[in-house]
């Protein structure tokens, strides 16, 4: 006896529905890689190049891959921390040796005009080393800041321990927030069957 064509349809239907979401597999993705032993290559290569050069935030790779194994959390804060500290003192540099070509060709690639370069000078005049802390916080543009250091000749130490501060303080707080309860709950929220 044949089961009737409506049985077959809905078990049919049953069957697709069991596919994990989208975002239960991109969770999955990440787990993968962070098991496969690179993470703490890409984080550290994706904190560099956007200290540098790349648009967008560091937490892009670090934090998704701290939720996918939050035993690691910290470790990736350091890693990421690491990368963007080595690419902003690089930046610093380049703002120290080519403060005559910032007006120039230097300026075009880094996407730095008068304008910022002035409103950056005055900041760092008034606010010194709390507005390097608070561009590694907020939305203030931490490559613009590190070249401004470096052209306008604020000490390297005192650049470097503003912006490790700021960093290490923004990667430990996600750390914290992944590894105390952070993963549990995204994975909770996105329904990831254990």
């Amino acid at each position: 006896m044949t089961p009737p064509p409506d049985t077959v349809r809905l078990a049919a239907t049953a069957s697709t529905d069991a596919r994990p979401s989208r975002a239960v597999r991109l969770f999955r993705t990440m787990e993968r890689w962070a098991n496969a032993g690179w993470a703490n290559s890409v984080v550290f290569g994706w904190s560099l190049l956007q200290a540098t050069f790349v648009p967008g935030f560091v937490d892009v790779l670090f934090v998704p891959l701290a939720i996918a194994k939050p035993q690691n959390a910290y470790k990736l804060a350091m890693v990421a921390a690491a990368g963007t500290i080595i690419g902003s003192v690089c930046l610093y540099w380049v703002g120290a040796v080519a403060l005559a070509q910032l007006s120039g060709p230097v300026a075009s690639w880094l996407g730095v005009g008068a304008n910022e370069l002035t409103g950056m000078h005055q900041l760092l005049d008034r606010y010194g080393w709390l507005a390097i802390f608070a561009s590694t916080m907020s939305p203030l543009s931490t490559k613009l800041t590190s070249v401004a250091s470096g052209a306008f000749d604020v000490p390297l130490a005192a650049f470097a321990a503003a912006l490790s501060a700021g960093r290490l303080t923004r990667v430990f707080v996600f750390a914290y927030l992944v590894r105390h309860g952070g993963a549990k709950s995204v994975a909770r929220w996105l329904k990831v069957p254990q």
